[in-house]
């Protein structure tokens, strides 16, 4: 008797329907030779401190701190054990073992576990599919692996969840202990949380500037001013000036260049780009994508596998996509049968979508060849009709768009319009535009080369469609209706959203300083596909983090956590660096031992550094001694090393006004503030003026002249 064991029940019904195993049991179905049972996920996992070790139970303290384990115990949750005694019976009775879960390093770490804990020592194999399609399951079985060929998948799953462990537990103890209330910290949430905060910071501290552009209206259209340096003047009389000088003079069109422009189809899918989009689109929270797109793959057989970080194909994949474009639903039918028409022409997907070197565990999210029959719920509608055009979408030709650069001259300034056409819509026509404009009337008419093309449904701008009715000519001078200054102001970065955040996670390796270290980084990333979304809702429920519409902002606990935890524990250097090195593992480059010692030590480090760490919110370094952090006291910021002897105070309340902690930090940084207003002399009366420091450290008013 074979057993196979799937991560979920719902996959086993798929795989006991293809094996013939249809007799129905408390915990299992079996048929046709095979017994199908399942787990709840994780099943089983890391057991409690306390249960490895009597002295880490109880009351946390300093004296417990750091907890290694000898060796990890495992155990299984209370609601899982009638589950999970099922599994090692059947284990125990059977002649061979199939591994279905997830075909990843999570579902392998589920079935190492359950496989582990069980005590068992039958052979195994590794059944590693990416849809849940009859006809995969039937392939996938066909082309069983042995289950020893994913010992270093294994170990990689195993090291990361070990160092998640032992990291986490042991900082969250050590803060938890050290400022008397919870504070989480963990391997990817903390650099995670520190992404949030730092970009706060960045928003509250911007400061804005203004600049100025200068535009010469002709009868049609506006002309840009620029120079060899760009086209922003930092001053407004600069701005006026130039206007001054040119005010009144005609403009001469010194240069027509017209260029083509190409666009290829996006890439196809992975979790990453998907979670992104349905965020910008839909406002769908990352949890909630995954959810929607595992529904679509688990349950409706109509996605492949969504957990996967890859954006292109296989090669041996080739032969099944004119079936998959098939599949395509109604409305979508008439652009599947111009893709289906292409590839019968000659027509084959390129490197940008098809490559075994780029593929990971995955190929990247598309469409099964079920066809979608019924009505499909209005919020999983919206994620399978993105994958259903985006991989419809790379089949069909290019974008490509003429490109008008017109150059004017006024005097010897140099003014310029550019400007797009679209003449073929090519992949974009999947998508629908608004404000489409009928393109054919939007042609010259001595354009021959156009003339006999199809007139597109495409959005022309009017300032674009206004330069193709003026019909400018090299040479030619024209009357400047004119001259106009517009004002323009820097804009602070935005405020993550789900899908931007996802994003930073997942190229936080390209921020690195490092050049060597930031090119073997550039494409990993804080956490997996399959773990990002959970590590925000995670943020969120320790309270680090909170939404507010779209926006993540971060709470004034998970500021304060940021400003004083370990640097290492907010790097994503190292724990890009740490993902690096599971990869490694993972492809055998790296030796698991290795890496969990190299854990182990930094988990001994930093115990003694969080002992001595004050949580007190730093508003920069002390501008006397140069080596402490300026807090905020009752009545005065303060240098974190007067127990040292160092006498810096900055009062906090300067001659009856409350000095702003902007302000502050800007005293403490460049010896001065802006002009600060509402202070009060001893008289009554109010004035203005610049806190500055001198050469003592004392301050000082200085005044306007």
């Amino acid at each position: 008797m074979k057993v196979i064991l799937a991560e979920k029940p719902s996959v086993a019904r798929d795989i006991a329907r293809v094996v013939g195993a249809s007799g129905k049991n408390n915990g299992w179905l079996e048929g046709g030779g095979y017994q199908v049972t399942w787990a709840y996920g994780h099943l089983v996992t890391i057991a409690e401190p306390r249960v490895m070790c009597k002295a880490w139970g109880g009351k946390w303290h300093f004296d417990q701190l750091p907890m290694i384990p000898e060796t990890f115990q495992l155990t299984t949750y209370e609601r899982g054990r009638k589950q999970f005694d099922v599994i090692s019976r059947l284990f125990g009775q059977c002649d061979e073992i199939i591994n279905a879960t997830d075909a990843g390093r999570e579902g392998e770490l589920i079935f190492r576990w359950i496989y582990q804990h069980s005590g068992c020592t039958t052979t195994f194999k590794r059944l590693w599919i990416s849809d849940l399609t009859d006809a995969s399951i039937k392939k996938g079985l066909q082309e069983i692996h042995h289950g020893q060929a994913f010992d270093h998948l294994a170990y990689s799953a195993q090291c990361r969840a070990y160092a998640d462990w032992m990291v986490g537990l042991n900082a969250t103890r050590a803060y938890s202990v050290r400022y008397g209330q919870l504070y989480t910290v963990g391997r990817v949430q903390t650099p995670t949380l520190a992404l949030i905060v730092n970009r706060f910071h960045l928003i509250k501290d911007f400061k804005k500037f203004y600049y100025y552009e200068l535009y010469a209206h002709t009868r049609k259209v506006a002309f840009r001013w620029e120079d060899a340096d760009g086209y922003k003047i930092d001053k407004k009389e600069k701005a006026e000036k130039l206007k001054e000088c040119l005010d009144g003079q005609p403009g001469t069109i010194t240069d027509i260049k017209k260029s083509k422009k190409k666009t290829g189809p996006p890439p196809l899918y992975d979790l990453t780009l998907l979670q992104k989009e349905c965020n910008e689109k839909f406002g769908y929270t990352a949890k909630t994508t995954l959810e929607y797109a595992q529904a679509l793959y688990e349950k409706n057989k109509l996605i492949t596998y969504p957990r996967t970080e890859s954006r292109h194909l296989s090669e041996e994949m080739r032969p099944e996509l004119p079936d998959i474009l098939r599949s395509a639903p109604e409305d979508l039918k008439p652009f599947a049968d111009e893709a289906l028409a292409r590839l019968d022409a000659g027509h084959k997907l390129g490197k940008n979508y098809i490559d075994d070197k780029k593929l990971t565990d995955h190929h990247a999210i598309i469409p099964t060849k079920k066809k979608l029959s019924g009505p499909l719920a209005a919020h999983l509608r919206n994620v399978y009709d993105l994958v259903q055009r985006r991989f419809i979408a790379v089949f069909h030709p290019d974008f490509k768009e003429d490109v008008t650069e017109i150059t004017m001259h006024i005097e010897q300034e140099r003014f310029k319009f550019k400007g797009a056409v679209p003449v073929e819509s090519g992949w974009k026509k999947i998508y629908p535009s608004k404000g489409a404009v009928d393109l054919k009337s939007a042609l010259s008419v001595d354009d021959k080369r156009k003339e006999n093309k199809p007139a597109y449904r495409l959005p022309v701008k009017p300032d674009v469609q206004r330069m193709l009715e003026a019909k400018f000519k090299k040479g030619q001078v024209t009357d400047i209706n004119e001259l106009e200054i517009r004002e323009k102001e820097t804009t602070p970065p935005k405020i993550y959203t789900d899908g931007t955040l996802l994003n930073a996670m997942r190229y936080i390796g390209r921020q690195v300083d490092d050049e060597s270290l930031a090119a073997h980084l550039k494409d990993q990333g804080l956490g997996t596909q399959a773990t990002r979304a959970a590590i925000i809702e995670r943020l969120i429920k320790s309270e680090y983090i909170f939404r507010k519409g779209k926006g993540i902002y971060p709470t004034e606990k998970g500021v304060k956590l940021i400003a004083t935890v370990v640097a290492d524990l907010k790097s994503p250097q190292m724990t890009a660096e740490w993902e690096r090195k599971l990869s490694d593992i993972q492809d055998g480059k790296l030796d698991h031992a290795a890496f969990m010692r190299e854990i182990q030590a930094f988990t001994q480090n930093i115990i003694p550094i969080i002992k001595r760490v004050s949580l007190k919110e730093s508003f920069g370094a002390c501008p006397q001694c140069r080596e402490g952090d300026m807090h905020e006291g009752r009545k005065a910021f303060y240098c974190s090393r007067y127990k040292e002897g160092c006498s810096f105070v900055l009062w906090a309340t300067v001659a009856s006004k409350k000095l702003p902690h902007d302000q502050v930090r800007k005293i403490l940084k460049d010896g001065r503030s802006d002009f600060i207003s509402g202070f009060k002399a001893k008289t009554g009366r109010l004035f203005d003026a610049i806190i500055e420091l001198d050469k003592e450290y004392k301050t000082k008013f200085c005044f306007k002249k």
